[in-house]
């Protein structure tokens, strides 16, 4: 049995202050019924909750994908740039179990793509630590086309392990093994295993050429959906979750 002002907060609906007024504005009902005060109990598992009509679906943690849109920088504040939280909708934003989602990882403010936000601070552990060597696949466009010679060289070279320089604040490192596959003579899909900054640009900068647009189609085993726009994003399914190790 749990309270119903916490399970509504729990699961996205504000404050314990904005659950009082939604529950007090006769919104949510309890078995059909409107509940006689805020911090009635309530058995997750057995009653039929409702709110405005809708049947309280329980979420222990909140798992979206998002197709990040060029121009939005991974952080919760930044004073040239929009954050990739103004593009969730408010529905997302809400905490879960008392936390706020958070991204896995992040992508540069010119970087498309594939973007995970979750509140599940576990999942998000595994997926970033270093030490778990997580793939993800890229797709890069670049500035200079590469002839069958250089294409043989790029993948020898980033399947051994490259040295990229400092950059700003970053200082002069190595990389793991990259692995390379070629669509086009200046379009490729580079899979990578760390999360360095500007990794994949240091990379082909390393490589004398320049990455002109660069967009995460893949994270670990999970393929960005083709059919979201960019700036749009949607929950994680049940069967994509698996593909994270996440078992509802």
């Amino acid at each position: 049995m749990v309270r119903l002002d916490k399970l509504l907060a729990n699961n996205g609906f504000g404050s314990r202050k904005d659950v009082k007024a939604l529950i007090h504005s006769g919104a949510v009902s309890v078995n059909g019924q409107m509940p006689i005060a805020v911090d009635v109990h309530v058995d997750d598992e057995k009653d039929s909750i409702s709110v405005n009509g809708v049947p309280l679906v329980i979420k222990k943690h909140l798992y979206v994908m998002m197709n990040k849109q060029d121009g939005y920088v991974c952080s919760t504040k930044d004073g040239a740039h929009p954050t990739v939280y103004e593009l969730l909708p408010l529905e997302f934003r809400r905490k879960f179990s008392g936390v706020e989602a958070s991204t896995v990882g992040r992508l540069d403010v010119d970087t498309e793509g594939l973007l995970i936000f979750t509140t599940d601070g576990d999942l998000l552990h595994r997926l970033t630590s270093p030490k778990n060597n997580v793939p993800k696949v890229y797709e890069v466009h670049l500035r200079d086309a590469v002839d069958d010679e250089k294409k043989l060289s790029y993948a020898q070279k980033l399947s051994a392990g490259m040295h990229i320089e400092a950059e700003g604040r970053e200082e002069a490192c190595d990389c793991l093994p990259a692995q390379i596959e070629w669509k086009t003579d200046i379009e490729c899909l580079l899979t990578v295993c760390e999360g360095k900054y500007h990794e994949v640009k240091r990379l082909f900068a390393a490589l004398e050429n320049e990455v002109v647009y660069l967009k995460r189609i893949q994270f670990n085993k999970l393929v960005l959906d083709q059919s979201l726009q960019v700036g749009e994003c949607r929950e994680l399914t049940a069967e994509e979750l698996l593909l994270l190790g996440v078992n509802k």
